[in-house]
């Protein structure tokens, strides 16, 4: 797994205009600056961009640790593999992932589900009237890592 560099933005950016309709409001700006934080890994087509927790997060009705990573974006190109560059981040960082998406979001919610997110809660967007659900990979599968709110 290989994260983007400041020459990858141009192509990054690219796949993103290509899902302007899953991501419509991101800013490349924005995403220039994860890129040169380190923050996003963009290996064979595919992109996943994240970030850190620096203090407890509520994310709807559940609440991730300090610590803890969410996975902000995961978009591929064509012929790129998301589920072996998911695996692969997996195995990069040891903490928990985190991750909200449309509830009207079939296909990202079956990807999640294939590659081992445990469905963990519900948030709401815009005032209550965007449903989204909040799905969680544990690195420990052993004990409960979230707190129902």
């Amino acid at each position: 797994m290989k994260h983007a560099t400041p020459e990858d933005f141009e192509v990054v950016k690219g796949i993103f205009k290509k899902h302007r309709d899953v991501f419509p409001y991101l800013r490349f700006d924005s995403l220039k600056n994860k890129i040169e934080e380190g923050k996003v890994v963009y290996d064979t087509g595919v992109v996943i961009t994240y970030n850190k927790y620096k203090r407890k997060q509520k994310l709807g009705n559940v609440e991730a640790k300090r610590g803890d990573i969410v996975i902000q974006e995961i978009v591929k190109d064509k012929g790129g593999d998301a589920e072996d560059v998911f695996e692969r981040f997996v195995d990069f960082v040891d903490e928990d992932i985190w991750l909200t998406v449309r509830r009207d979001n079939e296909r990202a919610k079956k990807f999640y589900d294939r590659v081992g997110m445990e469905l963990v809660g519900e948030v709401f967007w815009s005032k209550g009237t965007l449903a989204g659900d909040v799905y969680l990979y544990k690195q420990n599968p052993g004990h409960s890592l979230f707190y129902e709110l």
